[in-house]
């Protein structure tokens, strides 16, 4: 069995595969990696894993259930996302939660209500010795040393698939793969790219998306409106995936569907960086809030992703923004301000927080006063944001902008001086592709003139398409890599 790709999705049909086949001494599995290290777009992943209802959910007395959690991700997809695909993912949820859980000992105790969610169902790990604690990290460390460890498995790294090999039948045969190598030659030692073969019984396709990939690449081609924008991902995030299974007839769904998410950080001074890091969903589902250039909020931070940018969009784009004056602007689209209480700090975590400040991503202010100096904004104006949305808050109500849950305590403390803030400017970014190879629930690539599975072919994860639709919920990236993984190291194990 050939993996290409080795992030989540593809460890996690590695894993599954070797366990399948354990009583198969002859099967092994290849994971093929471009990179020099694996993990990909996953291992940076810093919000959580969704999942409905799981035992951690119960142990805390949060009432959840994968109807409500569909009814969700349905909602969130616009009427674009494969009924049958949802039903798949919510219905294995619990069960993927559990498996790196109970299998890889993840620790996936901190539970948080984001965007766009009905109830807290995002799984992500407590800090640990006060030291930050990625979940996405966290998660794929935990699988590649269960499979550095695997005597039938074998990881190709700096190897970068090229070509599907087909079969008479139509389907595929194994991978193609060019890797770079030290040869001799009359004036020394030189390094050359090399194509190498691998024949397998069945090759799971996991590469991720194509958000890295520019204005010049797949982004740009199928998605013009958004190519201008800064990406959180690295330029590793091409689209490979989509060229091979297209290659060999794969339909595409979805592809001018990209995520812009509303809060990438810009680091003051650098404005016009292409490449920044996310400012995490659970950052406002821990209690952060975001105001325009005038110290006003103007959007439910708990909205989907797509409806927050949106509101960013329209009303932090204004060409007098004070962020702008402060040497932050973000290009032409729009910045915004993110703030945290000590109280959500401490709900995010604080030593993650102090990894962004050492970034120069995220400031801190003590007091009210001193906060609107920092942001340029008025400080009668901040108080009164800030009291509006304490009393709201306070009294249980739903806000001017929809928004009923407020984690966090009292913004303002009644102590204008004493109290501790975070901040950071935010701007809309690219972030996740939706779209990708078709597939069915089974992680089947299907053919694009037939719609019928292509022999021995499959896909997991953002390289595939018609699942998320129109917009992505925050903690289904990680689940879909896990439970579409998992599948197609099922189905491919009992190919092989």
């Amino acid at each position: 069995i050939v993996v290409v790709g080795g992030g989540l999705a593809g460890m996690a049909a590695a894993a599954e595969a070797l366990r399948m086949t354990a009583a198969q001494a002859g099967v092994t599995v290849t994971l093929v990696e471009k990179e020099t290290r694996a993990g990909g777009n996953s291992a940076k992943a810093s919000s959580g894993i969704n999942g409905a209802p799981t035992r951690t959910q119960l142990s805390q007395g949060i009432h959840d259930s994968v109807e409500a959690f569909a009814r969700d991700t349905l909602a969130s997809g616009r009427g674009r996302s494969s009924a049958t695909l949802v039903e798949k993912l919510v219905n294995d949820s619990a069960q993927a939660v559990a498996w790196l859980q109970d299998v890889f000992a993840v620790d996936l105790d901190v539970v948080a209500q984001l965007g766009g969610h009905s109830a807290p169902r995002t799984h992500r790990r407590p800090e640990a010795d006060g030291k930050p604690q990625p979940v996405g990290w966290g998660i794929v460390g935990a699988l590649a040393r269960h499979l550095d460890a695997h005597p039938r498995f074998r990881l190709l790294h700096g190897a970068r698939a090229t070509a599907l090999l087909p079969g008479s039948d139509g389907g595929v045969n194994g991978v193609e793969y060019e890797a770079k190598a030290n040869k001799e030659t009359d004036t020394g030692s030189e390094t050359q790219s090399e194509k190498h073969t691998i024949k397998s019984a069945a090759v799971i396709l996991a590469t991720g998306g194509f958000a890295g990939s520019g204005s010049d690449g797949m982004l740009g081609a199928y998605a013009p409106h958004v190519a201008g924008l800064p990406t959180t991902n690295g330029p590793f995030a091409a689209g490979d995936g989509v060229r091979l299974g297209t290659a060999l007839g794969a339909e595409l769904v979805d592809m001018d569907q990209v995520q812009v998410h509303p809060t990438g950080f810009v680091r003051p001074g650098m404005p016009h960086n292409a490449t920044v890091f996310l400012a995490a969903e659970a950052l406002r589902g821990a209690g952060g809030v975001l105001l325009d250039a005038r110290g006003r909020r103007f959007v439910n931070e708990l909205d989907t992703r797509d409806h927050v940018t949106a509101a960013m969009l329209r009303c932090c784009a204004a060409p007098d923004s004070r962020a702008r004056h402060r040497g932050t602007n973000a290009g032409p689209d729009a910045a915004a301000f993110l703030v945290l209480s000590q109280a959500a700090a401490n709900a995010f975590g604080t030593a993650a927080l102090k990894f962004y400040e050492h970034m120069g991503l995220v400031f801190r202010a003590t007091g009210l006063a001193e906060l609107a100096v920092a942001t340029d904004v008025d400080a009668h104006v901040l108080r009164q944001t800030f009291e509006t949305h304490d009393h709201v808050r306070s009294t249980g109500a739903t806000d001017e902008f929809g928004r009923r849950n407020f984690p966090a305590p009292a913004l303002n403390t009644g102590s204008d001086d004493a109290a501790e803030y975070f901040w950071a400017v935010v701007t809309p970014s690219v972030h996740y592709t939706m779209g990708g190879l078709r597939i069915d629930e089974h992680a089947h690539v299907l053919h694009d003139a037939s719609r019928t599975p292509i022999p021995r072919l499959l896909a997991a994860g953002e390289v595939t398409g018609g699942l998320h639709g129109a917009n992505r919920l925050a903690g289904n990236s990680l689940l879909e890599c896990v439970v579409f993984g998992r599948e197609a190291g099922r189905v491919a194990a009992a190919i092989a």
